[in-house]
């Protein structure tokens, strides 16, 4: 069970709509727990497969490389995955829709990239593709509504 205080949830796309969900182990060289709500990519060669936070401007700007990112919808502090030992995640990108937690000030429409696990609307340059949209924002309980 998640925390029943947090603002995270899922809207649209997920259990019974199109999102891909897949279960990965957090990558052993992660800094810290990762939460529900952040955003993670695959570790290259990884060994069981496992996920660490996801920045966008890492990607580089070749697009034929492009890294293809994931949303937690149950991180290590669900009792979940303290069962499993694995997290659960959504591909992004395949839209679904989700409040997530926010300590920036987005604008309805803006588009979204990952820093280290955040989504930010702050574009990393060197076209590299957003993760998502904001489709709500609100400044005082602090959350936004996303596309992705």
């Amino acid at each position: 069970m998640s925390q029943l205080s947090a603002i995270f949830d899922i809207l649209r796309g997920w259990p019974d709509g199109s999102a891909l969900t897949w279960d990965f182990v957090q990558d052993s060289g992660a800094a810290s727990d990762i939460e529900e709500g952040s955003v993670v990519a695959v570790v290259a060669a990884s060994s069981p497969t496992s996920v660490d936070r996801h920045t966008s401007a890492l990607i580089g700007p070749n697009v034929d490389q492009l890294d293809h990112p994931w949303l937690v919808i149950r991180g290590k502090e669900s009792s979940e995955s303290e069962f499993t030992g694995k997290l659960t995640c959504l591909k992004l990108r395949t839209g679904v829709v989700f409040k997530v937690p926010t300590t920036e000030s987005p604008t309805v429409g803006d588009l979204l990239w990952a820093d280290t696990g955040v989504l930010t609307n702050v574009d990393p340059g060197s076209n590299i593709p957003h993760v998502g949209k904001v489709m709500q924002f609100d400044a005082t309980d602090g959350w936004m509504i996303v596309e992705a």
